[in-house]
């Protein structure tokens, strides 16, 4: 590997082991609501803006951020929509009865942070890196997306819907779809949507059921 990727790849490493340690420290000391918010904080400030500024702004490929697809990947959108449906119907629509208008702005917001910068940082950084070496590409950048989720199980006081063999199987799993589909047509755009509107619907489960709001002493 060249000094670059081997850089990009050792950053994802450091991350990982350093929220090991800062998801559970933050989520006891401040409450699981608060502490988790300040690890994604933690997260976007310490990996995807870096890797964004540092690995793709300035050496992308121009089709990276573009929405235009070839014909024979004018699928991808009615594959992404039956994903975000597959998520909804499987995390969502359980917990209807304990969701919140104010939890849904709240997830919004979030989603539309974390979405948006972990497709540029995980998919981007790695499309753009190993651009000549494809495959290494994509099964590192999975397995460390992947991997990057399992600090988050450590959590105090946060209960994940269906453990955390659900969070980090379904960050593989969705992972797998994304980064597939981000290595075929060389655009994380229709990727990026995806994982705005799946995080919008996990996110507001999370943050519902697991108070929050009231944690962040707002009172609707």
């Amino acid at each position: 590997m060249t000094r670059s990727q081997i850089a990009l790849v050792l950053h994802a490493l450091v991350l990982i082991a350093a929220l090991a340690f800062i998801v559970p420290v933050l989520t006891e000391a401040l409450g699981g609501p608060r502490g988790f918010l300040l690890s994604l904080l933690v997260y976007w400030l310490g990996f995807c803006l870096p890797v964004i500024f540092f690995h793709v702004r300035g050496r992308r490929s121009p089709q990276l951020f573009s929405e235009k697809l070839a014909w024979r990947d004018w699928f991808v959108p009615g594959l992404l929509l039956l994903q975000v449906g597959a998520v909804g119907l499987v995390a969502f629509v359980p917990n209807t009865a304990l969701l919140t208008t104010h939890g849904a702005m709240l997830a919004g917001l979030v989603a539309l942070i974390n979405g948006p910068l972990e497709e540029a940082a995980w998919r981007g950084g790695f499309l753009t890196r190993f651009a000549e070496r494809p495959r290494l590409g994509f099964v590192l950048s999975l397995v460390l997306f992947t991997a990057w989720h399992v600090p988050l199980a450590l959590s105090h006081g946060i209960t994940f819907d269906g453990g955390w063999l659900y969070l980090v199987g379904g960050a593989a799993a969705l992972g797998l779809i994304w980064s597939w589909i981000a290595w075929r047509t060389g655009s994380i755009f229709w990727t990026a949507l995806a994982h705005v509107l799946t995080n919008a619907l996990t996110f507001w489960v999370l943050f519902d059921t697991n108070g929050f709001l009231a944690a962040l002493s707002y009172q609707p």
